[in-house]
């Protein structure tokens, strides 16, 4: 155990099991913060599907009271060289911080960066993939290692939402905000669709959850099928999601939700509400209902149950695909941020990288250079695609 002139104490948990003692408040702690990323439930639900390359290191950070203050889920991931101490789930997942309060979350960044030293692991590279750009936290794990440790920010990502609460959770008062287009777009998809068709949203049950899982799957991929291949394709994902999907109906948080037309599922929606935040994750639709904007129509309608649950904001999450600008100008940035000690080959190599990823960007695809920099930036750490 360690502790700082904050007066926080930190217990490194190496063994999942060891989560027990502590979930009820961190479970509490994520939802106080909106984000399921940081929850036990994401932890547990990612961990028994990892390759067996990353060992647990969740820091358990409590105030001098014995209340617990904030959890960094990290893992010890040994997949590549060099080494990263990582954020669990961090692959698949959108948006990372301590689970934490705001005013928190510094010294329990601090806390666990003391822990970390304290179990000999400090060395290692601190990989933070989806933080928010120069976020105080993690510039205080930056100043609390005993080793000189570098910055490097890099890999840029936007998180497109609505802020439903300051729309006073109106339906008419959104689409007054938005285009004539979209408007006009809003009503004749939807119109046109219930005209043609029986329409139904049904909402996953306890009872239905496992079939509609596999439906959801089915049609995202088909949404890619023509158009290359899914992260959701990647190994491991989906027992991922599956896992979590349960997890998530048991606390009250997933909303998985089905558009029917004429009594057959044609598009899918996985999301979950936590704390004040509605998040989509992803969705999926059959492309051969593509001339009725299947899937664009869903989002509608799962913005309006947003509404109507009284959420706070509608998060999209990672991804800057056309359609969700079309639904709001709101964006928030996320980035990867790298700290490595700063005289060593992993700075040298990762601010190269990082380099080359910012010039594959601005070179024109005809300049004789731009395949050898795009191919080196593309060895960064990515991000959940669409």
């Amino acid at each position: 155990m360690s502790g700082l002139r904050s007066g926080m104490k930190s217990v490194l948990i190496t063994d999942p099991s060891g989560i027990a003692e502590i979930e009820d408040a961190w479970r509490r702690l994520a939802e106080l913060r909106s984000n399921a990323f940081v929850s036990p439930e994401w932890f547990r639900s990612w961990w028994p599907h990892q390759d067996g390359s990353c060992t647990p290191l969740i820091v358990a950070v409590h105030r001098p009271d014995g209340t617990l203050a904030g959890v960094m889920p990290l893992v010890l991931d040994t997949s590549s060289r060099p080494r990263a101490i990582r954020f669990a789930g961090a692959s698949i997942g959108d948006c990372f911080h301590p689970a934490a309060s705001e005013e928190d979350e510094d010294a329990v960044a601090a806390a666990a960066m003391a822990a970390l030293e304290e179990h000999g692991i400090d060395r290692t590279m601190l990989l933070l993939e989806n933080v928010a750009p120069g976020g105080s936290w993690w510039r205080e794990m930056q100043d609390a290692s005993s080793l000189r440790r570098a910055a490097v920010e890099q890999q840029k990502n936007e998180l497109v939402y609505i802020p439903l609460h300051s729309l006073g959770w109106d339906w008419d008062t959104y689409l007054a905000g938005r285009s004539k287009n979209f408007r006009r777009r809003v009503r004749r998809r939807e119109k046109s669709l219930r005209r043609d068709h029986q329409v139904e949203l049904r909402m996953s049950t306890d009872s239905t959850l496992e079939g509609d899982l596999e439906r959801f799957f089915d049609l995202h991929l088909l949404r890619w099928s023509k158009r290359g291949r899914s992260s959701l394709e990647a190994v491991g994902v989906k027992p991922v999601l599956t896992s979590f999907a349960a997890e998530a109906q048991r606390n009250g948080w997933l909303r998985l939700s089905l558009l029917e037309a004429d009594g057959a599922a044609v598009a899918a929606f996985l999301g979950w509400r936590v704390g004040r935040v509605y998040a989509f994750y992803q969705q999926g639709f059959d492309p051969t209902w593509s001339d009725h904007s299947v899937g664009f129509v869903l989002a509608t309608l799962m913005i309006r149950e947003a509404m109507a649950e009284g959420a706070d904001e509608f998060d999209f999450l990672l991804g800057t695909e056309d359609y969700k600008r079309a639904f709001s100008d709101s964006a928030r940035l996320a980035e990867t941020v790298v700290l490595p000690k700063a005289a060593s080959m992993t700075r040298l190599v990762v601010s190269a990288k990082a380099g080359a990823r910012r010039a594959g960007r601005r070179i024109a695809d005809s300049h004789a250079f731009g395949d050898t920099a795009r191919s080196l930036g593309g060895m960064l750490p990515t991000s959940r695609a669409s």
